[in-house]
């Protein structure tokens, strides 16, 4: 089973950025039986990433507009590539 993580910068406006990409990952992805689950996890960095079981695999410029489509097409390919 594959944990999924968003890590967006903490203290920002990307907490609901990362809540919009969270609930899309959930939407097209949450129903597969090799995802264990989506995590926001707050990072003093100034980022905003997707990993799958820890590896990061999408990241974006937290200071642009974020296209949480492209966070689910990026792990929808990771999962692909897992199974």
């Amino acid at each position: 089973m594959a944990e999924i993580a968003i890590e967006y910068a903490a203290g920002s406006r990307l907490r609901p950025e990362a809540e919009t990409a969270r609930r899309l990952i959930d939407a097209y992805l949450g129903d597969r039986s090799d995802v264990d689950g989506v995590t926001l996890s707050p990072s003093s960095d100034s980022v905003f990433c997707v990993s799958v079981e820890g590896d990061r695999i999408w990241c974006t410029d937290p200071r642009e507009w974020i296209d949480s489509i492209e966070a689910v097409t990026a792990v929808r390919r990771r999962l692909s590539e897992l199974s």
